[in-house]
């Protein structure tokens, strides 16, 4: 009877085994992962996942981009083998190690990686980007606006180009753009971005907009403690600041990693590269509380202005040629928080 009572077990857990393997997943997120902006959007829809589908998620923090191939390696060599990458940071990391584990399978968010085995999720951030600067050229009071980005990677680059191109659209004046750093810790640097943040407004901007992770949380409040506006990034920033907060330049970080593991879980996932902008849900602006800084006739320009991109009849590069033209995406400031240009929007 023991006997049969242990083969029983035995056959239960060979049953069991492959099953706990499939729902396994791993996530790397890089800075901190609960950053009230970014990576925050990914623990929530991983929340729901593993609250629905009883899919079990190991997850871990890397502070440096060097630390990226270790982390996947590390979670490659334990059998873990669908990964999502949450940022651009991961970009260099993955294709190098991609090929080297060719029956893992990658999702990166915010990368730029073809290979066999992984899926690039990008977005369209100049579109927010558009929608965002010409709320902020509508709202502002001294007819000067600023765009600070932690550092000059694709997607902050693609924020402000889009920036540029809003403020032409709805009201041309001097833009201030400037990056914090070369380094991929102006991301989490609060101080710097305070910093960059104040002398912007000192020397004349009444509205900013920083792309910067979680740092960006410190540039709004600066503008909301010297009585002027800030314009959020990825989600939807109004309850960092009431009143000071014109609107938010969306980037669904959510809907895009819903996506992918809901494919995962049913088996659909495939490789590949896709690009998500407004008419595909991965972008957009935050109209609600609009009014309290914008006309009705501006926001009704402002939503003309994205039916036209959602159709294709309005084009927001990303940049190439205007915002280079523009000097939009200027050298990096080397970390100088006085550094950067003065732009004006022509």
């Amino acid at each position: 009877m023991r006997s049969v009572l242990c083969l029983f077990l035995l056959a239960c857990c060979l049953l069991v085994s492959p099953a706990r393997a499939v729902t396994d997943f791993g996530v790397i997120y890089s800075g901190q992962k609960d950053d009230r902006v970014f990576n925050s959007m990914v623990v929530s829809a991983i929340g729901r996942f593993e609250y629905q589908d009883k899919v079990n998620f190991r997850q871990r923090v890397i502070v440096e981009q060097q630390d990226s191939a270790d982390a996947i390696r590390a979670f490659v060599e334990r059998g873990i083998t669908t990964l999502v990458l949450v940022g651009f940071i991961h970009e260099q990391a993955l294709q190098e190690m991609a090929p080297r584990y060719p029956h893992a399978r990658f999702t990166i968010i915010d990368g730029n990686v073809t290979a066999s085995n992984v899926r690039a999720i990008r977005f369209r951030e100049q579109e927010a980007g558009f929608l965002a600067g010409m709320a902020a050229a509508y709202a502002s009071r001294a007819a000067r606006v600023g765009f600070i980005g932690a550092v000059a990677t694709p997607p902050v680059q693609r924020f402000g180009c889009g920036f540029i191109q809003g403020v032409k659209q709805a009201r041309p004046m001097p833009v201030l753009a400037r990056y914090m750093t070369t380094n991929m810790d102006g991301f989490r640097d609060r101080r710097l971005a305070r910093n960059v943040a104040s002398d912007m407004l000192a020397e004349g901007a009444d509205v900013i907009f920083p792309a910067a992770g979680l740092a960006s949380r410190d540039a709004l409040l600066a503008a909301a403690q010297a009585g002027k506006y800030g314009i959020g990034v990825d989600s939807d920033q109004e309850d960092l600041a009431p009143g000071h907060i014109v609107t938010t330049a969306v980037k669904r970080i959510d809907v895009a990693v819903t996506v992918a593991l809901r494919e995962l879980i049913d088996g659909t996932w495939k490789p590949g590269n896709i690009e998500m902008g407004i008419a595909e849900g991965g972008v957009d602006w935050v109209r609600t509380g609009a009014d309290r800084f914008l006309s009705e006739q501006q926001i009704s320009a402002i939503e003309a202005a994205k039916a036209k991109i959602t159709a294709g009849r309005l084009k927001v590069v990303a940049r190439e040629p205007a915002c280079e033209q523009h000097g939009v995406i200027p050298e990096p400031s080397g970390g100088r928080s006085d550094g950067g240009p003065s732009i004006p929007s022509p």
